[in-house]
């Protein structure tokens, strides 16, 4: 058995507008629960919020949008989350150490997400083309029976009629 190579399992996701609104809008939600929870949520978990919307919206759009949003993630999460609060006043280790981490986390997922999406599209595709073929063969199959009742039927009728035919002779017996 021959595994199908399909070259369209990237286009297990739609594009346009619509995933950059829903990507924005969980954005907009992961730093509204980090601001409304940053009395609870301690400091060192400055990126949480974003990190998880980033996996989920990988999850439905795939690891570009992923990684945009981790792009805008980082420095807001170090702008609004981190003292200084509203300051940049540059790295310090700790900071750096959060982006690797939240960074790698969030790209290691991302990349992992997107070939299962692209392992399960791909098998989605190869399912539709074996139910077609499947389709295409009950119909051959179909057609070939019906030729060959045709063929049997028309068969069994010159039998008949050979059968049921007088026997005349319209050839003499040859003479010597």
């Amino acid at each position: 058995m021959s595994i199908i190579k399909l070259r369209n399992s990237k286009r297990w996701k739609n594009g346009g507008l619509y995933p950059i609104l829903v990507c924005l809008c969980g954005f907009v939600v992961a730093f509204v629960l980090r601001y409304v929870l940053s009395s609870v949520v301690d400091e060192s978990m400055s990126m949480l919020f974003f990190a998880i919307n980033c996996i989920i919206m990988s999850y439905f759009f795939g690891y570009v949008y992923s990684f945009g949003l981790l792009v805008m993630a980082i420095p807001t999460a170090l702008y609004f989350f981190r003292k200084p609060y509203y300051m940049m006043d540059g790295l310090g280790s700790k900071d750096v150490f959060l982006i690797v981490v939240y960074g790698s986390i969030v790209m290691l997922a991302a990349i992992i997400i997107e070939w299962l999406q692209r392992e399960r599209y791909s098998a989605v595709l190869q399912q539709r083309v074996s139910e077609t073929r499947y389709q295409m063969l009950i119909e051959s199959d179909q057609a070939r029976r019906a030729e060959y009742a045709e063929h049997f039927a028309a068969v069994n009728k010159r039998q008949q009629e050979e059968s049921t035919a007088p026997v005349t002779s319209d050839s003499a017996p040859i003479q010597d």
